[in-house]
């Protein structure tokens, strides 16, 4: 048996971003990564949080899929600094999720109070797409070989015999010490995005189901070192 932090956040839209798509229409990968849900996690505790600080499993699902047409600001860089792109704005296409929805597991139950009374805002994807925290409580998990998923993301292997959509992105990302330095990839890996509407069955390690009425099972991610 194990005890896990159980956070279930809503919100009006959600920009889970395909990565490496820097020009045309920016669209949307069908579930969040792993670094986006650190960064929502690290919002709530008011620091940048280390991925080996922390396991994760989440469910993610959204009523339908919306587009905007945005401006988008120009940069460009004269060789000292960066400046107003001499071409000036666009106009381009972007994808979003309507009404998501994302349900969390973590295994650091000290937490709690940091998801009760979140020091900033948590949004997913743009600032603009500001989560709501409808409740926080900590449930019993216990691990089983096979389960059912959905609206999740799992590191790839060729026994991993499901249907999704096959993405190579970096599993997280670490902060420079200098502010402003950016940041760097920890490791760059190849996962399979399960949407919300493709229940899969599944046996692999790390899988967990609570203990309730209506189980839910989810896998646990843990980062590697």
């Amino acid at each position: 048996m194990n005890k896990f932090l159980e956070v279930y956040f809503t919100g009006w839209t959600a920009t889970p971003r395909m990565p490496f798509i820097l020009s045309g229409n920016a669209i949307c990968l069908p579930v969040p990564t792993y670094s986006i849900l650190l960064g929502i996690i690290g919002c709530c505790l008011g620091r940048v949080v280390d991925a080996h600080e922390v396991s994760i499993g989440y469910q993610y699902s959204f009523d339908t899929i919306g587009t905007d047409l945005e401006t988008r600001q120009r940069l460009e860089f004269d060789g000292k600094k960066l400046k107003s792109h001499s071409k000036g704005s666009d106009a381009y296409a972007r994808e979003f999720h309507v009404m998501p929805k994302l349900k969390i597991w973590i295994d650091r139950l000290d937490w709690e109070v940091y998801f009760k009374n979140p020091i900033g805002t948590p949004s997913l994807g743009r600032s603009q797409d500001i989560l709501k925290i409808e409740y926080t409580k900590q449930i019993d998990a216990q691990p089983v070989q096979t389960t059912k998923v959905f609206g999740c993301m799992l590191p790839f292997t060729p026994k991993l015999q499901l249907g999704g959509q096959l993405i190579q992105l970096a599993e997280a990302f670490s902060e420079n010490e200098e502010i402003g330095g950016g940041r760097k990839p920890t490791k760059t890996s190849i996962f399979m995005a399960i949407p919300s509407d493709s229940v899969q069955f599944l046996t692999m390690p790390n899988l967990f189901q609570t203990i309730e009425k209506e189980p839910v099972g989810f896998y646990l991610h843990q980062f590697s070192s």
